[in-house]
């Protein structure tokens, strides 16, 4: 297994395997015995005090030592190493190549910690065959079917607490406790300690003729986080080709994609908000989230996400938000990893950031919503996105000051990095972005009654009227809706900037005598004395 050279399935279980066990690297002696290419050592080393990778190939140790510097590569047999010194040992896929495994795990003995070994089911790998077959893969000596891997492991640890886990053969290769016939993957877990628990992650994500990209974005997230995800997909306004792609990964995997079709394109804040809406009312969730479709998560982005998340809480940090870093978006989010040409390049560059900033987090009043994470009981308390922004830009500034006045605190995930193409629906509806960002700005000011849009870090509490709480199911029903520059429709009243207001009026007087201008003067010096007459009252 190589990282981004392997086929998807193969690359799917092992890194499922290495990431579910994450918490139990934290401040521990790690030995990966068969290491292989090094990666998934590197991974434990990130966390460990102590990682040490054992391989019998010495082009294979020679290569780790390469490519991650930082961790100690040893050439030898696994059947024949010292692993009294070791806090945990992790063996992947290794017991069923060996000539002797009982001389294997007679070895493994010699750990006092804890020790989790995986290996093929026979009944999915070699269907048909006995144990005393030969098993299909040429390079495996024997297979096991769950009941008989129970039995060996049982037998050679008859004074140890033994636990086995099942690896699922569906998308994405999900470890759950106990045995089930049906595994790809069989897991033991040797000694005590409390297994990894992953919380269930519902992600809402707004798309407009992005499947691909989108397609790219479900992938990763769901590859690179060990626990259970559910993504409801808002198709808002797509065309048809694309709907068709997103119907088909729908129903590839129903038990993880739902797909919600609207015929208009509502925006980035009611597409989520219909998408955060779904998984609320249907599926259970221990954390939510929206998402861009133009997002590519780093290996172990989304775990640090969750683990500061269930840290801060721990220590009573009230965490409403997080978010990762990235290369594309604005602010205290944005970080430079280095260059890359290719997919390969970033997750190496990314993880030589999670190397030097994993664990953290910093408190930060803005968060973007290219990767927001939310916490339910914030989720519960000021609700959804504010629909007045439209189709986009400022609705997650106005969800950062609603968090943030309801008592919760936000927080970046310093290690965690997500890859952002960036701002992908406006280029392909062809709109004008800098329009949009003026258009909002000024709803956000009038909003939140600001004389600078620079002031509302420092809001502390909302002007009389404005109410944080915000339904999912909200929409704003427009008093005079109007069509700007061909493209997007606005209401004139509550969502068009200064510009895009006198540019609807100067289309209506230029061709109008002048003498229609001392009716427009006469109109506006009228209500100019009427409102100073108020004030004065």
């Amino acid at each position: 297994m190589v990282p981004h050279a392997s086929d998807a399935a193969t690359e799917l279980y092992h890194w499922q395997r290495y990431l579910f066990f994450q918490p139990w690297y934290e401040d521990a002696k790690v030995i990966d015995a068969a290491s292989g290419e090094g990666y998934g050592t590197n991974y434990a080393a990130i966390y460990a005090t102590e990682a040490t990778g054992i391989d019998l190939s010495d082009e294979a140790t020679t290569y780790a030592k390469e490519r991650y510097p930082e961790v100690e590569f040893i050439t030898g047999d696994v059947t024949t190493a010292d692993y009294s010194g070791a806090d945990l040992v992790v063996s992947f896929e290794t017991i069923e190549h060996l000539p002797d495994p009982s001389a294997f795990l007679k070895a493994l003995s010699t750990c006092p910690g804890r020790i989790v070994i995986s290996t093929p089911n026979r009944k999915t790998h070699s269907p048909g065959n006995a144990l005393t077959d030969k098993p299909l893969n040429s390079f495996h000596t024997i297979e096991w079917t769950p009941n008989e891997f129970a039995e060996l492991i049982n037998s050679n640890f008859p004074d140890r607490q033994v636990r086995f886990l099942s690896q699922e053969a569906r998308w994405p290769g999900l470890i759950h406790e106990g045995l089930d016939d049906e595994a790809m993957y069989c897991i033991a877990v040797i000694g005590e300690g409390t297994l990894p628990k992953w919380p269930r992650l519902g992600f809402a994500m707004p798309t407009v003729d992005n499947a691909s990209q989108a397609l790219d974005t479900i992938t990763h997230l769901s590859r690179y986080y060990p626990g259970e995800c559910v993504f409801a997909v808002v198709a808002n306004g797509t065309s048809e080709e694309h709907l068709t792609h997103l119907r088909q990964l729908r129903d590839s995997a129903p038990y993880m994609v739902q797909l919600i079709e609207e015929p208009v394109n509502l925006g980035y804040g009611r597409g989520a908000n219909i998408g955060l809406d779904h998984l609320w009312q249907s599926e259970w969730c221990d954390f939510f989230a929206v998402i861009n479709d133009d997002i590519i998560p780093s290996v172990g982005c989304t775990i640090e996400l969750v683990r500061a998340f269930q840290q801060l809480e721990a220590m009573e940090h009230k965490p409403g938000l997080i978010a990762p870093v990235s290369n594309n978006v604005n602010g205290r989010q944005q970080v430079d990893i280095g260059s890359f040409a290719n997919l390969g390049g970033m997750m190496y560059r990314a993880e030589r950031h999670l190397w030097i900033h994993h664990s953290s987090a910093s408190r930060h009043f803005q968060l973007r919503g290219l990767y927001l994470l939310i916490h339910p009981d914030c989720l519960s308390e000021i609700g959804g996105f504010d629909p007045r922004f439209g189709l986009g830009n400022f609705e997650d500034d106005d969800y950062n000051l609603r968090a943030k006045l309801a008592g919760f605190s936000m927080w970046i995930a310093d290690g965690a990095f997500v890859f952002h193409h960036g701002s992908q629906t406006f280029r392909q509806l062809d709109l004008n972005y800098a329009g949009t960002i003026e258009r909002n700005q000024q709803v956000f000011q009038w909003k939140w009654d600001l004389e600078s849009v620079e002031d509302w870090p420092y809001l502390n509490e909302a002007p009389e009227g404005i109410e944080l709480f915000v339904p999912l199911t909200s929409t704003m029903t427009p008093e005079f809706s109007v069509l700007v520059n061909g493209k997007e429709t606005v209401d004139l009243i509550n969502q068009a900037s200064d510009v895009e207001f006198a540019a609807w009026v100067y289309e209506r007087m230029r061709h109008r005598p002048r003498h229609f201008r001392r009716e427009v003067i006469d109109l506006f010096t009228h209500a100019l004395v009427e409102s100073k007459e108020k004030a004065a009252a």
